[in-house]
């Protein structure tokens, strides 16, 4: 299964150990569009996951 984050903000400590409780059992992506822009790279991964987590 692959898992994408999308994070507006910083994951603090329960989103990490949300992250890392996926990590476990899934292929886990990050993107945090406070500094990525690129837009087509991230539909493609949107297409690409399984599950998309906003954060």
């Amino acid at each position: 299964m692959k898992v994408l984050y999308i994070l507006k903000q910083d994951l603090g400590e329960t989103g990490q150990k949300l992250v890392d409780e996926h990590k476990k059992s899934a292929e886990v992506n990050i993107i945090d569009m406070r500094s990525n822009k690129n837009y087509d790279e991230i539909i493609d991964q949107v297409a690409a996951s399984d599950k998309v987590i906003t954060w």
